[in-house]
């Protein structure tokens, strides 16, 4: 129970709530869950009424479309959140499947139970509320930030693009990403081949270097 209550406390839909977590996860109805690697969470299709927090293990959300062409759009790390748009949009089909890639305990937590006064007034409920449309409006940048990357229209540029995007949020040229090559070509829109003949050829002009996930910018 430690270890929840420090990965909520660094959680940002959690900011400025006060320090009495395990009352106001009472109130709030939240409700932990486990999944075995390769289970799914949360499968396109389905309704989408809670918050997930990723409390341990690792997960994607994947869109696939009609012809089985698939799609990571990002992995989740503990101490994120996920579902809280669909949630709050009410949406009755999800546009995405959310899929454990690793052992993972998700806690889920009512969207209505967080937007919504309860009897007792507790006053964390206001906090909830101002943090909930941060946490959206931020990814809603990410979201353009990634449209902008896919817009590009090589995959050379694509490549490039993403590769600086990571060396610039780990504040260094030398850095791992978390996605493997077919993982990593899901995520880029690209087909499999072609992106390792783009990596092996950056690599050959000396602008990248690379082993496995482990990568450096020349």
């Amino acid at each position: 129970m430690k270890n929840k209550l420090e990965i909520l406390r660094n959680i940002k839909l959690f900011e400025e709530v006060g320090e009495n977590f395990e009352a106001m996860l009472q109130c709030l109805g939240s409700e932990e869950k486990n999944y075995i690697k390769g289970e799914i969470i949360i499968l396109t299709g389905n309704p989408v009424s809670s918050v997930g927090i990723l409390l341990s293990g690792e997960i994607q959300i994947i869109q696939e479309d009609y012809m089985g062409n698939r799609s990571i759009l990002t992995e989740l790390k503990p101490g994120h959140i996920f579902g809280e748009t669909f949630a709050c949009a009410g949406v009755t089909k999800s546009p995405v499947t959310v899929l454990a890639t690793a052992d993972s305990t998700v806690l889920f937590i009512g969207i209505q139970r967080i937007i919504t006064t309860c009897p007792s007034s507790c006053r964390f409920h206001n906090q909830l509320i101002e943090n909930l449309l941060k946490i959206i409006a931020r990814k809603n940048m990410l979201i353009n930030r990634k449209n902008q990357l896919l817009s590009l229209r090589t995959i050379r540029d694509k490549v490039l693009s993403y590769l600086s995007l990571q060396a610039e949020k780990k504040g260094c040229p030398q850095f791992e990403i978390s996605y493997t090559r077919n993982e990593l070509a899901d995520f880029l829109c690209v087909d499999r081949s072609a992106l390792s003949r783009v990596l092996s050829t950056l690599k050959t002009e000396g602008i990248i270097d690379y082993h496995n996930k482990q990568f450096k910018l020349l």
